[in-house]
């Protein structure tokens, strides 16, 4: 059977919608009123029966083929489980309407289908039909009923399509990730040797090399560094989204934690002048201290990298009952209003300094994950003046 039309049987309402599309079907194919009528009258009486058992019934109106002649054909098809005999007095009527009626039962469905010769004189041939496919596909609904029932499909039809368009980003994201955690992994054993070697050829080098030789060992030695910081940030995040990403938390006062980093952070930054104002208060944060290190680092050495030498960046903090609040403020070149709310996204770089400036856009990123696992949040400002301050925040013990 080509099928035309179909027609979703789940309450009363339906029947109605039924029985008039059976009719437009017939008179598209010029069948005389009385077969209109016999059919639908047919098709509307069993899809009551089915109504009556269930909402996940529907109905296929369609033309088939029985040797030389054409048959407009009804179906209507509802779940496994429901019991519908034959003897009921919907299908006992629709029976004596109609030449042709037959239940047929399968695994998944059963399906009961009549049909009603069309006169050889209406010359019915597949391109006629074609054209009623054509037709019923966009004709328009003929009641508001049937115009939400319409509207409600598409919107369900939409609904899955988002839906399993989501689960297959799902799995190229979850490939993508084991691609990459797979691939920093085996990066990760060269680059050590490598690291390893260079350092003890430059630690020998300041007796048996020339000034010449020792350059390039500190140039191989910077870049296989900035390697490692790169393998490391794709390893982060591909335990970010798998939720793999382990913490050790430790109670932790924030004052003696940040006296320990600032030698670090001033290396870090050698050509900025630093500066860190304690909390007015000794505060207590569970915390790791590696990962927020971590998050400390990249907000400091971006507030570097985006600022000239010579310039501040200060660090700052403030507490209150509801947590601790942590400020990298630089000079810098700032931030635009547009890309203010994308700077933690997985690899956003913002246009204008995406060509002046090296990096992947995966450490605010990262950061940003951190700080959440830790029920914290982070954001940026624009400075009034010059440059920007990066906030995030930790529970207060």
């Amino acid at each position: 059977m080509t099928e035309i039309t179909r027609v979703s049987l789940e309450n009363e309402m339906d029947i109605v919608i039924a029985h008039k599309r059976m009719i437009s079907v017939a008179q598209f194919f010029y069948l005389s009123l009385s077969t209109q009528s016999t059919i639908a009258t047919s098709v509307a009486e069993i899809s009551r029966v089915v109504i009556d058992r269930t909402d996940s019934g529907w109905l296929s109106i369609g033309m088939e083929k029985k040797g030389a002649k054409y048959m407009l054909t009804g179906r209507i098809s509802y779940p496994p489980g429901i019991d519908i005999s034959s003897s009921e007095e919907g299908l006992k009527y629709a029976q004596v309407l109609v030449p042709e009626f037959s239940q047929e039962k399968e695994s998944d469905v059963t399906t009961i289908c009549v049909a009603i010769g069309v006169p050889r004189s209406l010359k019915i041939t597949d391109t006629r039909i074609l054209e009623a496919v054509e037709f019923f596909r966009v004709v328009q609904p003929a009641t508001p009923y049937e115009k939400l029932k319409v509207r409600n499909y598409l919107l369900n039809q939409q609904a899955i399509e988002k839906e399993e368009a989501l689960k297959h980003s799902r799995l190229l994201d979850e490939k993508k990730n084991e691609f990459i955690s797979v691939a920093s992994h085996e990066l990760k054993t060269p680059l050590t040797s490598i690291m390893a070697f260079t350092k003890l050829a430059l630690n020998a080098g300041t007796t048996e090399a020339s000034g010449k030789v020792l350059r390039y060992l500190e140039k191989i030695d910077h870049q296989v560094r900035k390697l490692h910081v790169l393998i490391e940030q794709l390893l982060d995040i591909s335990k970010i989204e798998s939720g793999k990403l382990d913490y050790h938390m430790q109670d932790t006062d924030w004052n003696g934690y940040m006296t320990d980093l600032m030698p670090i952070l001033e290396h870090l930054v050698p050509t900025h002048q630093l500066f860190w104002a304690p909390c007015p208060a000794a505060v207590m944060i569970r915390m790791d201290g590696l990962r927020i290190e971590q998050v400390l680092t990249n907000l400091v050495s971006n507030a570097a990298k985006y600022s000239d030498p010579n310039t501040r960046i200060d660090i700052n903090c403030s507490s209150d009952s509801d947590g601790l609040t942590i400020c990298v403020r630089d000079e810098g070149i700032g931030i635009s209003k547009k890309s203010i709310n994308r700077l933690f996204d997985k690899y956003f770089r913002e246009e204008a300094v995406a060509d002046k400036y090296s990096g992947f856009g995966m450490g605010l990123y990262i950061s940003s994950g951190i700080v959440r696992e830790h029920r914290g949040s982070i954001w940026a400002e624009k400075n009034e003046d010059v440059g920007s301050s990066f906030y995030f925040t930790l529970p207060v013990r």
